[in-house]
C-alpha cells in the first residue's frame, strides 16, 4: 500500500451490532454494511467506555476515560 491509509469510521446511533446481517442476523439486510465489513475491518469485541452517548463517542475520539476531558453527561444548552 502507497502512502497512508484510508480510514473511515462509521458511529450510527441506536444501531445494535445484533440487528446486522454481517454479524449473523437472518432476517435484516444491510447490503451496504455488509460490503463495508467485508472489503474492511469487522470488530467483534467491543467496550463502551460510557453509557451515554456523547461522552462515549468523546472519549473514542480522544483516546481518553470520560473523566479527562471533562464531557460526563448529556447537556443540552438552549439559547434564547
Amino acid at each position: 500500500m502507497d502512502g497512508q491509509p484510508n480510514i473511515l469510521l462509521l458511529e450510527a446511533d441506536q444501531l445494535s451490532a445484533s440487528a446486522l446481517t454481517c454479524y449473523g442476523h437472518l432476517f435484516v439486510v444491510t447490503p451496504t454494511i455488509d460490503r463495508l465489513a467485508a472489503e474492511g475491518v469487522v470488530f467483534e469485541d467491543a467496550y463502551c467506555n460510557f453509557p451515554l452517548c456523547a461522552p462515549s463517542r468523546f472519549s473514542m475520539m480522544a483516546g481518553q476515560l470520560a473523566s479527562p476531558h471533562r464531557s460526563l453527561g448529556q447537556r443540552r444548552r438552549v439559547c434564547l
